[in-house]
């Protein structure tokens, strides 16, 4: 099993977002926080990782998807620009780190736990485009589920030029 990440918004038809009170010039983390609580209040969607050693790791949607959407942005910009970038799943029970190191074609992905869960193999390697690939689909599939709530986050940055395919 290698390293995998993707969101499935799977929204119930015919669910509405509860009413969200967007504060004018809201900044991004703030923006997620709304959006995975949306997400999950709707009851659609399921966040999963999968990689070192385990098929799928133990993550929701309000929490874990928010703490990584949160670094989303940064992972992508280090990724493409061939730089070392961490994510830090800090969500009490996962508390794990990961750092991307690219090289070449391939980024090289460390797992550190800060739990009783070892990962194994520590290191995996992927695929640069098909990491990015990933990651993209992730923020496209992201913003779908938003969109598909009729949630108005969908309509701000970045998440509408995400449902563009603007990742």
């Amino acid at each position: 099993m290698s390293f995998s990440v993707s969101f499935n918004p799977a929204v119930p038809s015919g669910t509405l977002s509860p009413s969200t009170s967007l504060e004018p010039g809201a900044d991004y983390e703030t923006l997620v926080l709304e959006a995975c609580s949306a997400l999950s209040d709707a009851g659609g969607g399921r966040f999963h990782i999968g990689g070192f050693g385990s098929d799928t790791w133990p993550l929701d949607v309000v929490y874990d998807l928010s703490a990584f959407m949160e670094q989303l942005p940064s992972l992508l910009a280090g990724v493409r620009e061939r730089r070392e970038v961490e994510v830090d799943l800090y969500s009490q029970g996962i508390e794990r780190t990961l750092t991307f190191r690219p090289s070449g074609d391939l980024v090289m992905i460390r797992c550190d736990s800060r739990t009783n869960w070892v990962p194994n193999p520590e290191r995996e390697n992927t695929a640069l485009d098909e990491l990015v690939a990933m990651l993209s689909k992730l923020a496209e599939d992201f913003a779908g589920g938003l969109k598909a709530l009729n949630s108005k986050l969908s309509e701000v940055a970045p998440f509408e030029r995400w449902l563009k395919g603007e990742v």
